[in-house]
C-alpha cells in the first residue's frame, strides 16, 4: 500500500512591472466602459438597441480578456501598440450616432501612447481619431457635428501634447536623478574605501589614537589603543582594563585627571606622562597629546587624543642616567690623584719655567674635565646643550687660553698656531660651556693635520656677532661626509685612520653654540683642509657701556 502521492506543484508568476502597467491601463478603460454601459441600460435602455454600442462595448470587454491572458513580457514593445489603436476604433463605435457624448473615452488611449510611445505613435493615433470622428459626422447633418468634431479632435490633440510632454520631462528628470544618485554612489564608494583605508592604516601604526567629541563620546578607535587599555572592540563603552599610574609602581591616577577625561573635557595638552598596567601584567610608559580637531562642514570639533608607548626609550633613558653616574663616579678619583700629583710637583723648587707651565697646563685642563664628569652626574644629554650660568665674558680670553693649553700638542706635531684676536669679543654666554667649545674645535684642527702644517684661529667682530674661525690644513672632509659630520657618533673613514676619537665633540659643540643663539658652520674638502665657524650674539649692551666709558676717558 503506497504511504503517499505525488502532488501537483503550482507555480504562481508574479507578472513584472511592464504587464502590470498594461493590465491596469486596459482595466481602467474597460471599468469606465462598463459603468457607463450599466448606468445607460438603467437610464436609457434604449442605446442597447444600437448595433454599434454594443459591439464597441463587447470589443472592449474581450480586448480586456486578450490582454489579461497574453504573455506580456515575452512579446516586443511594438505589439502593445496595438492594444489601444483597438481601444480607440472600439471607442468610435460606442460614440457612434449617440447624442451622449462618449468621446472623452478617448483620452485613455490618446494618453496611453502619448506617455509611453514616441510622437509619430501619438500622431497615429489622432489621425485614426480624427478619420473615426470624420466618418461619423458625415453621417450627421448641420454646422454643429463638425464642431463638436473639431473640439473633440482638438481637446484630444491638446491631451496628447500635453502628456507627451510631461513624460519626456518626466524622463529627463528621471535619467538627472539616476545620474546623479550613480555619482552619489559612487562618492559613497569613495568615501567608504577612503575611509576603509584610512582605518587600516591607523590600525597598522603603533600609535594609540581615539578620537573624543565635544560631549565625549568616543568616535572612532584604532587597534593600539584598544590594546594598549583593554578595550572591547565591540562594545568601546565598557571601563578599560588597564590601569593608569602616577608613575611606576606608584598611585593610581584619579579618574577626573586621566588623560581621556581631561581630552573628553575639551583640554589639550603635549607629553603628559603617566604608567600604565595592562590587562596583561605588564608596566608601560605612555607620553600622551591631546590635539583639537576643527569643525568641517556638519562636524563639530573634536579631541584626537594620541597615545606613544615610550617604554623602550623610558628605560633606555633610566640605562644611560645609570651608565653616565657610574662613569662619571669612576673617572673622579683618577682626576683627583692626577691633580694632586701635578699640584705636588708645582711646590718643588727645582723646576724649570717651561716644566712648571705644562704642570699648571696639567692642573687647569684636569679640573675642567672633573667639572665635566661632576656635570654628566646631574644633567642629561640635553644638558651639554643647555647654559648653565650667563656672564658678560671676552671671547678673546677664552681663545688665549685654549691656544695656550694646546701649543705643546701642537709644537710636538711641528704644526704651527696663527692666533688672530686683536679686540675683546664680547659676549654673554656659559664661559665653561663656550671653553668646551672652543677646545673641541681647536682639538680637532690640530688632530687631524699632518706635520708641518698650519692652524689658523681668527676672532672678530661682525656687526652684530662674534666670529670665531678655525681653519686648518688637515685631511679634510669629503662631500658625501659633510652632511652627516654633526651627526652623534660619525666619523669619517679616513679621520678613524688618522686618529682615534667617539664623534661626538662637533654635535656637542654645535648644541651648545646652538642654545646660546649662534650657529657653527663646516666647509671642508678632502685633502685640502677644514675651516669651522662659529657666530655668536654679541653682548651689545656691554659693548654700548664700555664705548660710553671710553668716550667719556676720553673727554676728560
Amino acid at each position: 500500500m503506497a504511504t503517499g502521492a505525488a502532488r501537483p506543484v503550482f507555480v504562481v508568476r508574479t507578472p513584472d512591472a511592464r504587464t502590470r502597467s498594461i493590465w491596469l491601463t486596459q482595466l481602467v478603460l474597460a471599468a469606465s466602459v462598463l459603468i457607463t454601459a450599466v448606468l445607460a441600460m438603467a437610464l436609457q435602455p434604449a442605446i442597447f438597441g444600437r448595433w454599434t454600442f454594443l459591439v464597441g462595448t463587447l470589443a472592449v470587454v474581450l480586448l480586456t480578456l486578450a490582454v489579461l491572458a497574453l504573455p506580456w513580457s515575452q512579446l516586443p514593445a511594438s505589439a502593445v501598440l496595438a492594444v489601444p489603436f483597438a481601444d480607440a476604433v472600439a471607442i468610435g463605435l460606442l460614440s457612434s450616432d449617440l447624442d451622449l457624448r462618449l468621446g472623452y473615452l478617448w483620452g485613455f488611449p490618446v494618453m496611453w501612447v502619448a506617455m509611453h510611445f514616441r510622437a509619430t505613435a501619438l500622431a497615429a493615433m489622432l489621425a485614426l481619431i480624427g478619420l473615426i470622428i470624420l466618418i461619423d459626422s458625415a453621417m450627421l447633418t448641420g454646422t454643429m457635428a463638425a464642431l463638436r468634431a473639431f473640439v473633440v479632435l482638438l481637446s484630444l490633440t491638446f491631451i496628447g501634447i500635453t502628456s507627451h510632454l510631461a513624460l519626456r520631462r518626466t524622463r529627463a528628470l528621471r535619467r538627472l536623478l539616476r545620474r546623479q544618485a550613480g555619482r552619489l554612489t559612487a562618492t559613497l564608494d569613495r568615501r567608504s574605501d577612503q575611509e576603509r583605508r584610512t582605518t587600516e592604516i591607523l590600525n597598522g601604526i603603533d600609535t594609540g589614537i581615539v578620537r573624543i567629541s565635544e560631549g565625549g563620546a568616543v568616535l572612532a578607535v584604532n587597534d593600539a589603543y584598544s590594546r594598549l587599555y583593554g578595550l572591547d572592540p565591540l562594545d568601546l563603552t565598557l571601563p578599560a582594563r588597564s590601569v593608569e599610574y602616577t608613575g611606576l609602581r606608584g598611585m593610581p591616577v584619579p579618574f577626573s585627571e586621566r588623560p581621556f577625561a581631561r581630552a573628553a573635557r575639551g583640554e589639550t595638552f603635549v607629553d603628559a606622562s603617566v604608567w600604565l598596567f595592562t590587562a596583561s601584567g605588564e608596566w608601560r610608559a605612555l607620553s600622551v597629546t591631546a590635539k583639537r580637531l576643527a569643525a568641517r562642514g556638519d562636524e563639530e570639533s573634536s579631541i584626537l587624543l594620541l597615545v606613544h608607548d615610550v617604554t623602550a626609550l623610558t628605560y633606555a633613558e633610566r640605562e644611560r642616567e645609570r651608565f653616565t653616574a657610574m662613569a662619571s663616579h669612576e673617572l673622579k678619583h683618577p682626576l683627583t690623584v692626577l691633580i694632586g700629583n701635578a699640584e705636588l710637583a708645582l711646590e718643588l723648587d727645582d723646576l724649570t719655567p717651561r716644566t712648571r707651565e705644562r704642570f699648571r697646563s696639567i692642573v687647569a685642563a684636569s679640573e675642567r674635565m672633573l667639572k665635566m664628569t661632576e656635570s654628566l652626574g646631574s644633567t642629561s644629554r640635553r644638558g651639554f646643550s643647555g647654559r648653565d650660568t650667563l656672564d658678560d665674558l671676552d671671547l678673546r680670553q677664552i681663545l688665549l687660553d685654549s691656544v695656550t693649553s694646546f701649543r705643546p700638542t701642537a709644537a710636538a706635531g711641528d704644526i704651527a698656531i696663527d692666533l688672530q684676536a686683536d679686540d675683546p669679543l664680547w659676549v654673554t654666554a656659559d664661559g665653561f660651556r663656550l671653553r668646551q667649545v672652543v677646545d673641541n674645535i681647536v682639538s680637532n684642527a690640530i688632530k687631524y693635520t699632518p706635520r708641518d702644517g698650519r692652524v689658523r684661529i681668527v676672532g672678530a667682530t661682525e656687526g652684530d656677532t662674534v666670529a670665531l674661525t678655525v681653519s686648518d690644513t688637515g685631511i679634510g672632509i669629503g662631500a658625501d661626509d659633510l652632511p652627516l659630520i654633526l651627526t652623534p657618533y660619525f666619523r669619517t673613514a679616513e679621520a678613524k685612520k688618522t686618529s682615534g676619537g667617539t664623534g661626538l665633540g662637533l654635535g656637542i659643540s654645535n648644541d651648545i653654540v646652538r642654545a646660546h643663539g649662534g650657529t657653527l658652520t663646516i666647509e671642508s674638502e678632502a685633502g685640502a683642509g677644514t675651516t669651522v665657524t662659529v657666530r655668536l650674539p654679541r653682548a651689545a649692551e656691554l659693548e654700548t657701556g664700555s664705548a660710553a666709558s671710553r668716550s667719556t676717558e676720553g673727554r676728560a
